[in-house]
């Protein structure tokens, strides 16, 4: 699909914020900066309010931003969290495209229906076994360029708090019973309609504002696993576990 978006100013941009070329709460605005990096006005909007996605600036009136600058990542992503606890996760990446947001993923991040995003399918393996078929699906002016890094060999988050400067700040999660995809019953080896566990969760920047949609279907029967990973859906495994006590 095509794109309009000023990725090169949005590089000069951050990396005036994050050098302190301008002093933590000083107030700038898309039309002096315009004049200031010689581009047209509605490309710096663009790249000011993706930068209030980001958190990196707040917004004060429809055109006033201030400067926040970048926070220091302060929370760890579940798989960081799994190698703590001594386990050893890894992740296959079974694909990372463009394509336009449906009318659930506008609504969920907060974007225009149709505006690109970023899709990523993984699986996720906990020991060398497949516990979870994973999706992400992030604003594309949150990270332009994902495409081109390696997002199998390293830490997702670490990617987008390190050199896209999206640090989440805060996470909503929400726990259910769903009945497994046929792409669930590839990728994870179940039987159809077989009970998951559905976690969905929205990643937050400093601003509030939506930078990541996750939605994991997970085999309930690694218990161990993910009773370890997600102590909050330890109910509804025992749910799962009761309805199918042959399993």
């Amino acid at each position: 699909m095509g794109i309009q978006f000023p990725i090169e100013l949005q590089r000069q941009v951050e990396q005036a914020i994050i050098q302190g070329e301008w002093t933590i709460g000083q107030s700038i605005n898309p039309i002096d900066l315009s004049a200031h990096f010689q581009v047209a006005v509605e490309d710096m909007q663009a790249v000011l309010r993706a930068e209030y996605r980001k958190g990196l600036l707040a917004l004060d009136a429809a055109d006033k931003f201030r400067v926040l600058g970048l926070v220091a990542p302060k929370m760890e992503s579940v798989f960081q969290h799994t190698s703590k606890i001594g386990f050893k996760p890894s992740s296959v990446m079974r694909g990372v495209v463009i394509e336009p947001a449906s009318k659930e993923i506008a609504q969920r991040l907060d974007v225009p229906f149709g505006a690109p995003v970023y899709r990523l399918d993984r699986t996720r393996l906990v020991n060398g076994e497949v516990l979870a078929n994973q999706i992400n699906v992030i604003p594309f002016e949150v990270c332009p360029g994902l495409e081109n890094d390696d997002v199998s060999h390293a830490s997702f988050q670490q990617l987008i708090d390190g050199k896209y400067h999206a640090v989440t700040t805060e996470m909503k999660e929400e726990f259910a019973i769903g009945s497994a995809t046929r792409q669930d019953q590839q990728i994870l080896g179940l039987d159809p309609c077989a009970p998951i566990l559905v976690i969905q969760r929205l990643a937050l920047s400093a601003t509030s504002r939506p930078l990541i949609w996750t939605e994991i279907h997970v085999r309930p029967d690694r218990f161990d696993y993910v009773a370890a990973l997600w102590p909050s859906a330890k109910g509804l495994l025992r749910e799962i576990v009761q309805r199918n006590p042959g399993d």
